[in-house]
Formats: structure tokens, sequence, C-alpha cells
């Protein structure tokens, strides 16, 4: 990861005290607070075959011992057998290992050999070796050429450092995270409105392959996040279709609120988003009285909800100071909502550009052409009567009726416009010759947009409620369904229950209860035809009884029952 990107990231601070943490995003609804606890119990990593030997790493640290409560080395040597320690002089812990599993973050980074590498019944754990009390690492210092931990964003008090040079600046810094610090619990997360997973199928992986610090991992039904690991990133909620995740810090609907006073406060049509990384370089830049900035925690927190509902309030353009490289996962992200939102404005016939994104440097020189007064005296918007409106932090709430009120005022050109992959909007299309009607996709569809209909078999959906998660495709053992991305502009249309497929329903041969479809018997029938247990018509007959009297047919018309032998 570039020093670039580094910086971008790490936006976010640890607080010494909770009430800056209300303070500092102006929040109506305190966030719930993670606290970490660190000792000062400082484990550094080294190799056999890179630079930082045991003797160099002595002599590197030497002069910041002082600063931790104690210093434990491991050197990784994979031509080694076993766990070989030692105590210097001072009674510091060296170890030769030939692997180790580094894992957690501050106050709590545990440190493993596997146990068939360290010769050993169970994983060997470096802090307990050491005798630590709470069997943890509170910091780590990563020597080795290849970072321990692998995750784009490291956790708070990891340090790599591959560049000896850099080790006095790595020392410094992790020196200064000994004590108890506070920081917001960034994210809200609703698990029955997640489209990750249903019956051990998967569905949605958004969140889990745009968060940036490994913080969420798949769990169930459902995903689990770290909350120590996060360090408030929010790309998680600007790309989770269904608003499962959400951004806490501040909340999407103070965000909303903050951002449309700001403007009409100040007579602005440009919203100018910035992190705090940036606070100095947009105090000096001149910038026109119609642009006003606005402080952010973190610029991929924000996305197509809260672009839409500034273009219906009185926002002609929004701009955001992004340093982040494009190989960057928030970077990412962030233009995918940007690229949503232009596909829905250029299916209102809205062509130009209104989300921008501009670099310190472009800022800092005035290559700021997208802030210009003459760029957006001209624009679409200037002449549209400004929308409010309140979200309830719902996000897909807020952007339809964001896009209606748009819609109002700049006519579609068709009834939907289509949209590419990753849209949270779209519907299904379902091949009628192949669908057996087994309702596999309406037991798995988190959102109740795919429903079994009354009466007659029949399979019906609400386009509205759709999150383009694929669980339904997956589900469907037919392979009969496809997802089709697009926003519908009538939001009555979308949410009308609309037929998909429907069958007459096929009766039991004795009972004469309705209990399937004649396509499910003829595609069983199909299947079954050339399995020895279907051999004779008694068998094939017993597929177009229903359960119970398939049971008292086995019986009383065969009294052997079912030779499994045969």
């Amino acid at each position: 990861m570039s020093d670039e990107a580094n910086d971008e990231a790490n936006v976010v601070s640890l607080f010494k005290d909770r009430n800056e943490i209300t303070d500092h995003q102006q929040l109506t609804h305190a966030t719930s607070v993670v606290q970490y606890d660190s000792a000062g119990h400082c484990l550094v990593l080294g190799h056999a075959h890179g630079a930082a030997t045991v003797d160099r790493i002595f002599n590197l640290i030497q002069d910041r011992q002082q600063d931790f409560k104690s210093v434990t080395v491991v050197i990784v040597d994979p031509e080694h057998e076993g766990v070989e320690k030692q105590l210097t002089d001072s009674r510091q812990a060296i170890f030769k290992v030939p692997e180790l599993h580094l894992s957690g973050y501050l106050g709590a980074f545990k440190a493993l050999v596997p146990a068939q590498q360290a010769n050993t019944q169970a994983d060997f754990d470096i802090a307990v070796s050491v005798t630590l009390a709470s069997g943890a690492f509170d910091l780590v210092l990563d020597l080795a050429p290849q970072a321990a931990i692998g995750s784009a964003l490291p956790p708070f008090g990891y340090q790599h450092v591959p560049a000896l040079a850099d080790i006095d600046s790595a020392a410094s810094e992790l020196s200064q995270l000994v004590g108890e610090f506070d920081k917001p619990k960034y994210f809200e997360y609703k698990s029955s409105i997640c489209a990750h997973s249903r019956s051990e199928i998967n569905g949605c992986s958004r969140c889990i392959d745009v968060c940036a610090t490994d913080a969420i991992v798949s769990a169930g039904q459902g995903v689990s996040i770290d909350p120590f690991l996060c360090q408030g990133c929010g790309s998680c909620a600007t790309v989770c279709p269904s608003g499962a995740m959400s951004y806490a810090y501040p909340r999407p609907s103070d965000a909303i609120d903050r951002s449309r006073h700001a403007l009409a406060e100040n007579s602005a049509r440009v919203l100018l988003l910035h992190s705090e990384d940036h606070q100095s370089a947009v105090e000096k830049a001149s910038l026109p009285q119609e642009v006003v900035p606005m402080l952010v925690e973190e610029i991929s927190a924000f996305g197509a909800d809260f672009y839409l509902s500034m273009l219906a309030a009185r926002a002609c353009r929004i701009v955001l100071i992004y340093d982040a490289p494009e190989s960057d996962l928030n970077r990412q992200a962030v233009q995918q909502q940007i690229d949503l939102v232009q596909q829905l404005l250029e299916g209102l016939g809205i062509e130009e550009q209104l989300v921008w994104i501009l670099s310190s440097t472009e800022l800092s020189t005035g290559n700021t052409d997208c802030l210009r007064p003459d760029s957006f005296a001209s624009s679409v918007l200037n002449n549209r009567v400004p929308q409010e409106f309140s979200t309830h932090n719902d996000k897909r709430q807020t952007m339809r009726l964001a896009l209606d009120a748009l819609c109002d005022q700049f006519k579609p050109q068709q009834d939907a416009v289509s949209l590419g992959d990753g849209s949270p909007f779209g519907r299904i299309e379902v091949d009628k010759q192949a669908c057996t009607l087994c309702m596999a996709c309406v037991t798995t569809c988190p959102a109740g947009a795919v429903l079994a209909g009354q009466g007659a078999p029949s399979l019906q959906f609400v386009e509205a409620n759709c999150l383009q998660c694929g669980l339904c495709e997956q589900a469907c053992p037919e392979s009969a369904i496809k997802l089709d991305s697009r926003y519908v502009w009538d939001s009555v249309q979308a949410r009308q229950v609309t037929p998909l497929n429907e069958e007459e329903p096929f009766h039991c041969l004795l009972c004469h209860k309705p209990f399937t479809t004649k396509s499910m018997i003829d595609n069983m029938s199909a299947k079954l035809g050339s399995h020895w247990m279907f051999q004779d018509e008694k068998a094939m007959r017993r597929l177009k009884l229903c359960g119970d009297c398939r049971v008292r047919d086995i019986f009383e018309q065969d009294n052997s029952g079912i030779d499994v032998h045969k």
C-alpha cells in the first residue's frame, strides 16, 4: 500500500476523552464507544533472511526500550525446527520459530506458533510463554520483509517497517499508544435485513470484499464485524444494498440534515467534502462563495443516498477532496457510487457530471475547474425547486425519495434505466419453461422481493424490494433465474406485486389434493425414470401422490416395501 494511501486511510483518531467523540462530528445522537487498553508490552518481529537480525534489532531499539513495559523479540526462520527461547542479561526473551501467526489489535495481539511446527500438542502461545498477565501483546513492531498482518489497513498498535531506517519513527509512534484509548463504534448492523446468506447459499458479500481492515467476516446468514479492527472507513455501509450496514459517526440522517442546513445557511450551491487531513488545504484555498466546505470523518462513508439527497436539495455539484489511489478499496467503492449516481441522472436526461473527485494537490495548486463559478453557473439543477424529506436512516427509502423528487422535475426518458453490476436495484427474469415453482427462491429471498402466490401455484415479485443480491439465482435448482439491474422511475409501479410464473396445480391421484405443479412432476419423472427404484409402474405412480397418500400406498399395495438391497 502506498504512503499516500496510508495517509488517506489513517484519518481515524483515538481519543482520550469520550466527550470528544460526540463533539468531533457534532452528533445529535451519541455513538457507542470502543475502548482499548494497552500496558506497553511490545512484540518485535524479524526474519532470519531479512535485514533485521537479533543483534541489529537490539541495537536499533536500545534507545527505545524504556518507552515500553517489556520487549519480546521473535525471529521467524522457516528452516528452524520447533521453538527456541533464550533470555538476555536484561531478562528479555528472544524466540526463534519456524512459523508465526499474528492476529489482534492494540492491547490484544496474539502470536501463535502452529502446534505442528512447534512440536507441541497445542499451538505455542508466545505471550503466555513470557507470562504476560493479559495473555497478549499490546503493540507489534514488525521488521520482517513481508508483513505478518496482510490487511490493506493494519490494526491500531501494529507497525510494519521493512525499511530499518524508519524504525525510530515507528517505535516513537507505538510508544504513544500506552494507556486507555477510546474510539467511536463507527457502524450499526441489522442482521434481519442482511442479504449475505440463506440456507448455506452465499449471496451478497460486498461489505466483506471492500473492508480494508478485514474486520468483517461471514457468520451464518449474516456477517460479524469486529469493532476493534474497524477503523471507520465506512465503505461497508456505502456498498450495502439493503442498509443492513449503516454508518454511525455520524448517522446518515444527521449528515444529510447538517449538509442541507450548511447549504441553505450559506446560500451555497456546491458542497465540498473533506477529511481532517485536508482541513489546512481547504482553509488556504480561495473558494468561491457558492462553495461550502464540510468536514467529515471519512469520504468513503458517503454514497449514493447522500449524493442524491444533496442534489435533490440545494446542491448542484458535490466535490470530494480525496487522495486515495484508484487501486484503494475505499476509492473503488466511492467511484462505484459516483458511477451509479451518474447512470441514474443520465436516465433523467442530466448528462453533466455532478459528483467530482479532486485531489488535495489539485486544490492547493488551483487546478480546480469543477469549483469555478462559471463551471456550475449553467447547471441544469440551478432552476429546480429544492426538495427535502425525512430519511429515517432508511438507505433505500432515502434514495427513492431523492430520485422521486428529481423525477418530478426532470422527466425520465424511459420507464426504467439500466444499471451496471453492483447496483442495489433491479428485477429478476424467470425462464418459465425451466421453472418448476419449487419456491426455493422464495425461501431464500431476504428482502421479500420474491413471493409465493396465494391459491394457485405462482411466483410473484416486488421490484422495489429487490437487492440484486443473487441469492434467488444461486438457490434455483433449474438455473431459471437471471438478474437484471435497473431502476424503475414510477415508485407505484416498482411497489406493485407482479406475476413471474404461474401454473395450474397438480392434484394427488388418490385424494385429489393439490400438492405441486405438473412441471415439477414431469421434471421428477424425467430425472428418476432411469433409477432402479423407479423401474416399475407402481413406483412411478407414487410420484404423483401427495406425501400422505404415498406412504399409505407403499404399505397397502406393496407389503414387501422397497428392497433397498436390490
